[in-house]
């Protein structure tokens, strides 16, 4: 019985914190959309920059010029943990939280219904 509670306790606790991220992720992913080719390489995951560079045999900031990727308003938010979704209209980004604080991990996403998303841009 205890540990139950324990574990309830826990579980409310982290839906708290989770609802705190919510207009940080937002933010991220609004700024991302609407930022310039230099901004985004910056906002992006350093594993994301990696992948970024690596496939496409140039820098960040030129990829990025290259990749059009749609602005929108907020739809909705999800945060777990250390991940979270951002729904725009057009566009989900999807974000890790850092030790510089959320990082954008993949963008230009759209949903697949049961199978996983397609991204433009992601990282591993």
């Amino acid at each position: 019985m205890l540990a139950r509670a324990a574990l309830l306790a826990a579980a409310v606790l982290l839906a708290g914190c989770a609802d705190l991220e919510q207009p940080v992720v937002e933010q991220v992913a609004s700024t991302f959309a609407a930022a310039d080719p230099s901004t985004r390489c910056a906002m992006l995951a350093p594993a994301t920059v990696a992948v970024v560079e690596a496939a496409r045999s140039e820098s960040c900031v030129q990829a990025m010029a290259q990749l059009s990727l749609p602005e929108g308003a907020v739809v909705s938010s999800t945060v777990w943990g250390d991940n979270a979704q951002v729904q725009l209209v057009g566009d989900t980004v999807f974000l890790t939280r850092t030790s510089t604080g959320w990082k954008v991990t993949a963008a230009g996403c759209r949903s697949r219904g049961d199978a996983p998303y397609v991204c433009r841009l992601e990282g591993p």
